[in-house]
């Protein structure tokens, strides 16, 4: 949210609200001045105290996009909304332990390595030093730095950010896991090369033994179709990625280098050997994420802080080495990526303190304005959710009428969709077997009963949640119940609640019973019950099924209505 706070990203940059936020950083960072340093993304400022770790007092001025305070607008999103990436960005820029929880930083800067193993400052230099001192030039730096970043595309910005946070977390775990660490550097830069390298898969890239095989095959088809058909395997082809990672980070090195900006490392890697350990960190990479293949016993005990290792013929990149280049190679693209002074952008869902959440349908639902061929179906699974809710809590749960839906739904449903008429069916099915006809009832024609009786989803939802035989034959019924698994984590699909959903087994396996076909209802409860494991009953009804007794369902899902018909779930009054 660093960049929100700078009011780059307002669509109104007029009369921003201010607000000073403070919080602390803890660090090994030594300032070397006793004056506020000042940058673009907050201010650092050493406390008159000391303390181990050193603390550090950190500013912002966070800008708010103006606005009249009211409900749903955000007085101030709190320090907690910068403090820890402007920690992670201090951190990777400065090369120093920064963390606004004092417990990391004391267990990242007081651990006692365990006997026979090393400190982390002995394979990553700087990060881990008992104090890191600073000088005017690399604060210069760092505030340049941190100017590029915020004038970074919003896009641009997230990916470099989030490389970042990883980069810092792969400094953490050299305390605590090596290899996770090393991997987590070569997946920094790897982010940013799959999101921003350019590429576009070429039919070279196909492996070779595939492409003979694809062109033996296309022998004698046309050469259009045949160019048809090589388009799309390409399209479908994983790309090189290693090579991509590859020329990605050549091309993003810095021009110094190899030379002043090897200045200050110990035995520095030389242009020559770059492309060879490059293209093997891949290696490592992958060995690792798909096969857990840890690093060496002897590159971990005898790796230092020069910057390459020779491991079984392969010059590998060191801690220290792998270190330097992610750092170099992000800085790199930070300064080379495009700069834009104002971005109006819908930024506030990138607010770690904001969640999205889905609505208890009661809140929305008897909003008529909001039914439209769009929406029938949210307001039938809405519906579906609300007699869930209601039956699971019987009888202490209660709805309220749903006339103004029902009229408006009787006024556009000729202008709706089939789909959308199916749910709006459903919805008045459900509706009248629980809250009964209403002032503005709609009466069903055969047409209506006949096509809610065909086999569809919103059919299958409607049956199983009223307690109805939907007289299919089972292989229908199933069917429809495959469809809807199928769909329901779609954007398009219906999501009905789990005990619905468990209706919706046990009234197939009733179908089964009805047809006749005792064993294959059984075998459905049994699928059923290990479908939802979370409910006993079900377990125990699987346990104690009779062929020759119908299945009652909704009893068995919500035993609180196990006493009979449940008359109605209306709410009568308040």
């Amino acid at each position: 949210m660093l960049q929100a706070a700078t009011g780059k990203l307002f669509t109104n940059r007029n009369d921003p609200r201010i607000r000073t936020l403070r919080g602390v950083i803890y660090t090994n960072l030594s300032l070397c001045t006793w004056e506020p340093f000042k940058t673009l993304i907050g201010t650092l400022q050493n406390f008159d105290s000391a303390s181990n770790p050193n603390a550090l007092s950190y500013e912002l001025v966070e800008q708010m996009e103006a606005a009249q305070p009211a409900a749903g607008v955000l007085i101030s999103r709190t320090v907690g909304a910068y403090i820890h990436d402007f920690a992670d960005v201090a951190s990777f820029g400065l090369r120093a332990i920064c963390t606004p929880d004092v417990r990391v930083a004391e267990r990242l800067l007081h651990q006692r390595p365990r006997p026979g193993d090393r400190h982390p400052s002995e394979r990553l230099a700087h990060f881990y030093d008992a104090t890191v001192n600073t000088t005017l030039d690399d604060l210069k730096a760092f505030e340049h730095f941190a100017e590029q970043l915020m004038g970074l595309r919003r896009s641009t910005y997230l990916a470099v950010i989030q490389a970042i946070r990883t980069y810092v977390a792969a400094v953490h775990r050299m305390s605590d896991d090596l290899n996770l660490a090393y991997t987590l550097l070569v997946m920094s830069v790897e982010s940013l090369a799959q999101k921003f390298d350019g590429y576009k898969t070429v039919w070279e890239d196909v492996p070779n033994k595939n492409r003979e095989a694809i062109d033996a095959a296309l022998t004698g088809v046309s050469s259009d179709h045949a160019q048809a058909v090589r388009e799309a395997v390409v399209a479908s082809e994983h790309p090189r990625l290693g090579q991509r990672f590859v020329q990605f980070v050549l091309e993003y090195l810095p021009a110094g280098y190899f030379s002043e900006l090897a200045d200050r490392e110990k035995r520095p890697i030389g242009r020559r050997d770059m492309e060879a350990a490059v293209r093997n960190l891949y290696g490592i990479r992958s060995s690792y994420v798909h096969t857990l293949e840890p690093l060496t016993k002897e590159f971990l005990h005898l790796a230092s802080l020069g910057e390459t290792y020779e491991d079984h013929e392969k010059i590998m990149f060191s801690f220290q080495g792998l270190f330097r280049l992610v750092r170099a190679v992000i800085m790199e693209f930070v300064s080379k990526a495009e700069k834009v002074d104002h971005e109006p952008y819908d930024y506030e869902w990138d607010n770690p303190h904001l969640l999205r959440l889905r609505q208890d349908p009661s809140a929305w639902i008897y909003n008529a304005e909001g039914l439209n061929n769009q929406s029938c179906r949210a307001y039938f699974r809405g519906l579906v959710e609300l007699i869930d809710s209601c039956l699971s809590e019987f009888p202490n749960r209660k709805l309220h009428p749903f006339d103004a839906i029902i009229e408006s739904g009787l006024k556009m449903r000729p202008q709706f969709n089939s789909a959308s008429q199916l749910a709006l069916l459903g919805f008045y099915f459900i509706n009248q077997h629980y809250l009964g006809q209403g002032q503005g009832s709609p009466t069903f024609s055969e047409q209506d009963i006949e096509l809610i009786n065909k086999p569809s989803l919103e059919s299958l939802i409607t049956h199983a949640v009223i307690g109805n035989d939907t007289e299919w034959l089972p292989s229908e019924h199933r069917q429809q119940l495959e469809r809807y698994y199928a769909q329901r984590f779609k954007p398009t699909g219906i999501k009905a609640p789990s005990q619905v959903e468990a209706c919706m087994g046990l009234a197939l396996a009733e179908r089964y019973r009805r047809a006749g076909q005792a064993e294959e209802a059984r075998s459905q409860i049994l699928r059923t019950a290990e479908d939802f494991a979370h409910d006993p009953k079900l377990r125990e009804f699987s346990q104690t099924f009779e062929a020759d007794e119908p299945i009652q369902w909704l009893q068995i899902a919500y035993p609180k209505t196990a006493s009979g018909k449940v008359p109605t779930l209306e709410c009568i009054g308040l």
